[in-house]
């Protein structure tokens, strides 16, 4: 994992964190933070259901919601974990519908809130098969190899512009994902 100390550090400072993956690329974090207790925010659709099911046995804790159902109920869920000391949150900023690579201002709302830090996170395999649908979703093909990167993290203090802060992040997400792929293809 590259850049992992910028996660490690925040947790051992207590620091809530809210990690963010644009939803094409979101079995990476499921599968590199399994066994670590870690929250995922997932939709309520059965394609959510299946992946919730599957994170569930690798010790995630799911929190069910998303900006087209039970969205309101599922930020009060996040903001009350957040608010605890070294609690980790995976988000896909642009799901469930997208569009693809342009990222909603939930995330950056519950970090303004709690003082969480936003730190972008993606994933990449060598060997990969891509499911075209709104998104280009990857799923890592056997014996391939991954290459799973942190960027640079994001501070979201409550009196900055939350339109601003929202776009930084997509951009850092964006530009975290190139130089990722790019570094794997190399």
């Amino acid at each position: 994992m590259i850049n992992e100390e910028v996660l490690l550090k925040a947790l051992a400072n207590g620091r809530s964190v809210i990690l963010c993956c644009w939803h094409g690329r979101l079995l990476f974090p499921l599968h590199c933070f399994r066994k670590r207790g870690f929250h995922a925010l997932a939709g309520l659709h059965d394609d959510a259901d299946i992946v919730s099911q599957i994170g569930e046995k690798m010790g995630w804790h799911f929190i069910r919601g998303s900006s087209s159902s039970g969205g309101k109920e599922a930020y009060r869920e996040m903001v009350e974990v957040l608010s605890s000391p070294g609690q980790a949150i995976v988000v896909t900023p642009d799901g469930p519908q997208g569009p693809e690579h342009v990222a909603k201002v939930g995330a950056v709302k519950a970090a303004q809130r709690t003082d969480a830090l936003l730190i972008p996170i993606t994933g990449h395999a060598t060997w990969r098969w891509e499911i075209a649908n709104w998104d280009t979703f990857e799923v890592p093909k056997p014996f391939g190899r991954i290459r799973f990167a942190f960027g640079e993290p994001l501070e979201a203090d409550a009196e900055s512009s939350t339109e601003k802060l929202n776009s930084k992040l997509e951009n850092r997400m964006i530009s975290l994902q190139q130089g990722n792929d790019a570094q794997l293809i190399s």
